[in-house]
């Protein structure tokens, strides 16, 4: 009599592969969030695009307003006199 059981191989998973497959599969997900997530590089290279902005903006605003002190203080001496 023939042994079915010896001519149709096992069809076991490895769990080598499932382990594998599954890591990869995470290991995308994990790249694919640091590229393009909440906290990606390109989010990061827009707030320092965005910081330099504003740093521009708080360097004229003081310059600015060292120009209104000056002048300030000159029209409070002009009125005192």
């Amino acid at each position: 009599m023939i042994d079915f059981d010896d001519i149709r191989p096992k069809r076991k998973i490895d769990l080598k592969i499932v382990l594998v497959v599954l890591l990869s599969f995470l290991f995308g997900i994990y790249i694919f969030n640091l590229l393009f997530g909440e906290k990606s590089f390109s989010r990061m290279i827009d707030l320092q695009k965005e910081y330099q902005v504003l740093d521009k903006k708080v360097k004229n605003l003081k310059k600015e307003n060292t120009i209104l002190q000056k002048e300030y203080f000159e029209l409070k001496e002009l009125e005192g006199k």
